[in-house]
């Protein structure tokens, strides 16, 4: 959501996980123009990127476009992986990046959205005219959302110190839902671009009811009383 409303604005190339995963997808402006006017494009750009990533990344990723700013999308668990490192590091090195923290205030909502994504749906992302995947409660393991919470408190946390060198903003995906006053106006000050009004063709995946999703949403409240995790069940 985050990757479409700064691609929304007239001077920002927003790419999405171009760094991840196996075959390259999320590319924008002129490179989302040639994959379609090129079949074998994101083949030939994927070869280019697994060969040298950090050369990739200076001549593609960051490449303005003709836009002012240029930014793209890399998750936690992919930074922590030895495949990562020379990436990371060069990153944590070069202090012109400037560095976007998206988290989430309820880690039990972002671990229920991972675990219906990765188990259920295999649905991460849903624009305009698509159909909303149909979804029954799911029972989660409390040891497991324990373990969940706990790593990503602590990859948080540890990612706020490597890049604590570098220009910061810490925005939570509920302040970008319900559109918080001024947060978004703050983001577009950070990155040095005019005011704009951002919009976005996605669209929200599941249910805003945590009972009505989780099937044992009463044995993980239970689990969780008197715990640092335990307003994370709250129903309002």
């Amino acid at each position: 959501m985050l990757v479409q409303l700064l691609r929304s604005h007239p001077d920002i190339c927003s790419h999405s996980e171009v760094l991840s995963g196996n075959k390259i997808t999320g590319v924008t402006g002129t490179y989302c123009r040639k994959s379609r006017e090129q079949p074998d494009f994101l083949d030939r750009l994927t070869t280019e990127r697994d060969r040298d990533p950090v050369k990739f990344l200076y001549k593609i990723v960051l490449d303005l476009q003709g836009k002012k700013v240029v930014g793209f999308k890399l998750k936690h668990d992919e930074l922590v992986l030895p495949e990562y490192s020379r990436l990371r590091d060069e990153i944590v090195n070069d202090l012109d990046f400037r560095i976007i923290h998206l988290w989430r205030r309820n880690l039990l909502r972002r671990y229920l959205s991972w675990y219906v994504a990765n188990n259920v749906t295999h649905v991460t992302l849903a624009v305009e005219g698509d159909a909303i995947p149909d979804m029954q409660p799911v029972r989660l393991d409390p040891r497991e959302c324990q373990q969940n919470f706990e790593t990503t408190q602590k990859r948080e946390e540890e990612f706020r110190q490597l890049f604590a060198r570098h220009p910061n903003f810490s925005i939570a995906y509920e302040e970008i839902v319900t559109g918080e006053p001024g947060k978004l106006a703050s983001l577009l000050d950070f990155l040095g671009v005019s005011q704009q009004k951002l919009t976005t063709t996605t669209k929200k995946l599941g249910t805003d009811s945590l009972r009505s999703s989780i099937a044992n949403f009463d044995e993980l409240r239970s689990y969780f009383a008197g715990s640092p995790f335990a307003g994370f069940f709250e129903e309002s």
